[in-house]
């Protein structure tokens, strides 16, 4: 009887391993990148947030750190478009960001997608960076999220998200190409790897 022990012992182990791999061979595949293999977009950059919160001009900051010219216009339109060969949406909603511009945040939702559909339609690449992770991980930061998604040719974001397989189950099923950093210092070379 020990003899048919070790085959056994093979057999089951075999067997947990071919059960494993075809479940994660059925999930949904997201396409992990540390950076952009080639550059999607090009300078001149529009910056503009989607919820009017401070990580914006962060953003700004690291691009003009890594001399990219880009304008940081947190209210940007639709209409603005014209001037800019890549539009890059910082997310992530602040009530009082948002009072600070007057506006409502059913306006702000109306001004992102117009602007994100505007880009898409224009062939002007869109890149949704979100450098708050967990921390503004609210109802309208995840409604704006899911607005701008069908529009987006890149997506860069903090591996600190709550929720992150909801994130990237969204991100593969729109084919959109995703890189997680650890901190929003991180963020400079796959920022860069858009523009060059």
């Amino acid at each position: 009887m020990l003899k048919y022990m070790p085959p056994a012992i093979c057999f089951a182990v075999l067997l947990t391993m071919t059960l494993v791999s075809a479940n994660a061979t059925s999930q949904q595949h997201v396409n992990l990148y540390p950076n952009l293999p080639a550059p999607i977009g090009g300078e001149k950059i529009l910056i503009t947030s989607a919820g009017q919160a401070a990580e914006g001009s962060i953003l700004y900051t690291i691009a003009d750190n890594l001399h990219v010219d880009a304008d940081f216009r947190p209210r940007a339109l639709d209409s603005d478009l014209y001037d800019y060969n890549s539009v890059v949406i910082v997310l992530g909603y602040s009530a009082n960001g948002l009072e600070q511009t007057n506006r409502t945040y059913q306006a702000e939702q109306s001004r992102i997608t117009k602007l994100a559909g505007e880009a898409t339609q224009n062939q002007i690449p869109v890149i949704l960076v979100n450098l708050s992770g967990a921390y503004r991980h609210d109802k309208p930061t995840w409604a704006l999220f899911n607005q701008i998604i069908p529009n987006t040719d890149y997506y860069i974001g903090l591996k600190t998200m709550k929720n992150m397989d909801q994130y990237l189950d969204i991100l593969a099923s729109h084919n959109v190409p995703v890189t997680l950093v650890n901190d929003f210092s991180d963020i400079r070379t796959p920022f860069n790897s858009v523009f060059r």
